[in-house]
């Protein structure tokens, strides 16, 4: 399982929530074995493949020092660079992802009764 993570500084924007669900249903559409979150930049998970971030957060991003492959993106750029990210992971070469099965488990993220 890979772990997408779309960050926002202190407030989320509504674009940016714009760019997670198409970056989120891009990934669903390919059936990769990707979970993509809505996380702030300051509250990261311990492990995840890709961080992607707006252009104004890139600096931020790049200074976490982590092995993630950092995406800039903006609402208007988000199809674009989710359509790339799905070739990347379907090529294999630098970053991978296995393709889900259809009878495969659905794994969820839940918080209380409340799924993430």
């Amino acid at each position: 399982m890979r772990t997408v993570v779309c960050a926002y500084s202190e407030e989320l924007p509504t674009a940016w929530l714009q760019v997670f669900r198409r970056f989120e249903r891009a990934l669903a559409k390919a059936r990769l074995g990707v979970r993509v979150r809505l996380l702030p930049l300051d509250d990261l998970p311990d492990t995840f493949e890709v961080l992607v971030v707006s252009p104004e957060l890139r600096e931020r991003a790049e200074a976490l020092r982590t092995d993630a492959r950092i995406v800039s993106a903006t609402r208007e750029l988000a199809a674009a660079a989710a359509d790339d990210l799905v070739r990347d992971l379907r090529s294999g070469r630098s970053i991978y992802a296995d393709e889900t099965k259809p009878n495969d488990p659905k794994v969820v993220t839940l918080r209380g009764t409340e799924e993430l």
